[in-house]
C-alpha cells in the first residue's frame, strides 16, 4: 500500500508540476502578445492625438486667415473671364494688402469655388470662402502666406534696414533680418508655445488612451532634432517619433523654422498590461489552486481510506479477542457440566450457569454497542427525552460500574451545584456516561480512583469524569472520538475494546445539543466533560 501511495504521489506531483509550468509558459506568452498589442495601441493613440491637435491647429489657422483677410485695407476682387464655356466659368481672384499684393491673379472655376464653399456650415463671407479654398489649393495657400510675409516685412522696413546696416556680417536678406528682430506677424510664435503644445497633446493623448482602457503613466518628449528611441524590453514601451508642427504658421511654411519631434515614453507599462490581463491571470491562478486542491483531496481521501482500513483491521482483531473470551468461557462451563458430572452437583451447576449467563451478558453488551454505533452512523437513533433526576441516574450508573469492577474501583460523586433534573434520553445518555466511566476504570491502575462532578456552566449542565490513570498522549487527543480509533500501546492492547465507545459518546452528546471535551496528561490522568443544555 505504501509503495502504491508513493507512486500516486509521484504521478500527482509530476502532473501538478506540468500544469503549473504550462500555465506559467502560457502567461508569459500572453504577456508578450499583450505587450505587442500595447505598443501598437499606444502608437495608434499618439497618431489620433496628433490628428486632434492638427484639427485644432487648422481651426485656429482659419480664424487667423479670415481675420487678416478682413482687415481694413485688404482688397479681394473677383472677375469673371469671358470664355466660351459658360457652365464652368473661369474666375480671376486678386488680393492686395496695404504694403503688398499678388503679382498675378489666381484663377479658379466657379464650380470649384462653390464646392469649397459647401465645406462651410453657414453662409460664408468672401474671406471665409478664400480661406477654405486655400486649404484645398496649395498654390493659393502659398500665395497668401507669401503675401502676408511681405506685408509684415514692409511694415517694419525702417527697423529692418537699420538692423542690416548695423550687422554687416549677416546675409543681406530682409526676411532673415525680420525673423531676427521682429517677433510679430505670421512668423510670430506664441510665448511658451512648447509648453502649450505639450499640454494640448498630453490631454488628447490621455483621452485617447482612456478610450482604449489603457491607464499607464507616460512622459512626452519634444526635440528639434528627433527623440532617440529607447532600448526595447518587456518593461519599457514607447511610440514612434512623430513631427509636430502645429504652432504659428510653421505647418504652412517649412522653410524658416525647425521641426519639432515628439515621442511618448512609458517607463513601467507592465502594470497596465498585467492589469488588462488580470481576469485571465486570476482565472488561471484559480484553476491551478483548484487543481492543487483536487490533488490534495485525492491524497487526503486515499490516506483516510488507508487509515480506515487499518482501523477496521484493528477493530476486527479487537472484536475477535473480545468475542473469543466469553465464548471460550461458556464453552468451558458447558464442558464442565457435560464431562465432570456437574449436573449431579446443584451448586456447581448453578456456578457454571451463572458464569455462562455473565459471559452472555458481556456478549450482549458488546453486540449492543456495535449496533448502537451502526444505528447512529445511519442517523437512525431517535432520542426519547424525559425529565430525569440527576442523583438517581448517577447512583444507578455508579452501582452498575461498581458491580462490574468490584473492589478495583473507588468512585466518588459530587453534585456541586445541586442540579436536580435534566431533559435527556435516559438509555442513551446513561450509556454515554457509563462508557466514559468504564474507560476511566479500565485505563487506571488498581485500585482506580474515579471522581464524578456535576455542575452548571452558563446554560449547560456538565458531567465531569476524572481519573488518575495512564492518560492520553497529546497527539491522539484530537482523534479519540473518531470511530474505531484506539490509542496505540504497541502490538498488544492490554485493555480490550472496540474503539467505538467514545465516538458513540460524542454522537449522543451532540444529539442532545451539547458537546464532549477532554483534558489529559500522560501518567497523570484524564478528565472527560459531557455538556448538555439545561
Amino acid at each position: 500500500m505504501k509503495r502504491k501511495l508513493k507512486i500516486v504521489l509521484i504521478l500527482i506531483t509530476l502532473s501538478l508540476s506540468g500544469i503549473i509550468i504550462f500555465q506559467l509558459y502560457w502567461s508569459v506568452n500572453a504577456y508578450q502578445v499583450n505587450k505587442k498589442n500595447f505598443d501598437t495601441n499606444v502608437d495608434m493613440a499618439m497618431q489620433q492625438a496628433l490628428d486632434s491637435c492638427k484639427k485644432d491647429y487648422f481651426d485656429s489657422i482659419r480664424v487667423v486667415m479670415v481675420k487678416r483677410l478682413s482687415t481694413p485695407g485688404t482688397i479681394i476682387k473677383i472677375d469673371t473671364l469671358h470664355e466660351a464655356d459658360t457652365i464652368h466659368k473661369q474666375l480671376s481672384i486678386r488680393i492686395s494688402l496695404p504694403h503688398s499684393w499678388l503679382g498675378e491673379p489666381f484663377h479658379i472655376t466657379s464650380n470649384a469655388l462653390d464646392f469649397y464653399g459647401t465645406k462651410i456650415n453657414h453662409r460664408a463671407t468672401l474671406p471665409e470662402l478664400i480661406t477654405e479654398t486655400s486649404f484645398y489649393v496649395p498654390f493659393l495657400m502659398n500665395q497668401l502666406t507669401l503675401l502676408w510675409g511681405m506685408s509684415d516685412i514692409s511694415a517694419h522696413d525702417d527697423q529692418i534696414k537699420a538692423y542690416v546696416k548695423a550687422h554687416s556680417n549677416i546675409p543681406q536678406d530682409s526676411i532673415f533680418a525680420h525673423h531676427q528682430i521682429v517677433k510679430s506677424g505670421m512668423y510670430e510664435l506664441p510665448p511658451n508655445y512648447r509648453q502649450a503644445d505639450s499640454l494640448k497633446l498630453h490631454r488628447y493623448f490621455t483621452t485617447t488612451l482612456d478610450k482604449m482602457n489603457i491607464r499607464a503613466g507616460f512622459n512626452l518628449l519634444f526635440s528639434e532634432k528627433g527623440t532617440p528611441a529607447g532600448s526595447p524590453s518587456m518593461r519599457y514601451a514607447e511610440t514612434n517619433d512623430y513631427p509636430y508642427d502645429y504652432h504659428g504658421f510653421v505647418f504652412l511654411d517649412h522653410s524658416i523654422f525647425n521641426h519639432l519631434h515628439t515621442r511618448a515614453v512609458f517607463s513601467n507599462p507592465q502594470y497596465a498590461i498585467i492589469k488588462g490581463m488580470m481576469i485571465t491571470l486570476v482565472l488561471s491562478a484559480l484553476l491551478v489552486l483548484f487543481t492543487i486542491y483536487c490533488f490534495y483531496y485525492i491524497i487526503k481521501t486515499i490516506n483516510q481510506q488507508k487509515a480506515l482500513g487499518e482501523l477496521k483491521d484493528d477493530f476486527i482483531n479487537n472484536m475477535t479477542h473480545e468475542l473469543k473470551t466469553p465464548i471460550a468461557t461458556i464453552t468451558v462451563a458447558i464442558e464442565g457440566l457435560q464431562k465432570f458430572n456437574a449436573l449431579n452437583d446443584p451448586e456447581k451447576t448453578q456456578r457454571y450457569l451463572q458464569t455462562s449467563r455473565n459471559e452472555l451478558a458481556k456478549l450482549n453488551e458488546l453486540v449492543g454497542k456495535v449496533l448502537d454505533v451502526a444505528a447512529f452512523e445511519r442517523d437512525k437513533i431517535t432520542l426519547l427525552k424525559e425529565k430525569i433526576q440527576v442523583d438517581t441516574l448517577m447512583n444507578e450508573l455508579i452501582t452498575a460500574e461498581r458491580a462490574k469492577a468490584g473492589e478495583t474501583a473507588i468512585i466518588t460523586y459530587n453534585n456541586r451545584d445541586q442540579v436536580d433534573y435534566i431533559a435527556a434520553d435516559k438509555l442513551h445518555f446513561g450509556n454515554a456516561i457509563l462508557n466514559v466511566l468504564d474507560n476511566a476504570v479500565k485505563y487506571s491502575n488498581e485500585p482506580a480512583d474515579i471522581k464524578i462532578d456535576v455542575y452548571r456552566d452558563g446554560n449547560m449542565i456538565v458531567f465531569s469524569v476524572s481519573d488518575k490513570g495512564m492518560g492520553i498522549p497529546a497527539a491522539h487527543l484530537g482523534r479519540i472520538f473518531e470511530k474505531f480509533h484506539r490509542v496505540p500501546t504497541g502490538n498488544v492492547h492490554n485493555v480490550k475494546g472496540t474503539g467505538l465507545g467514545l465516538s458513540y459518546v460524542k454522537y449522543i452528546a451532540e444529539a442532545h445539543g451539547g458537546h464532549v471535551a477532554v483534558k489529559s496528561e500522560v501518567n497523570t490522568g484524564s478528565q472527560f466533560m459531557i455538556s448538555i443544555p439545561m
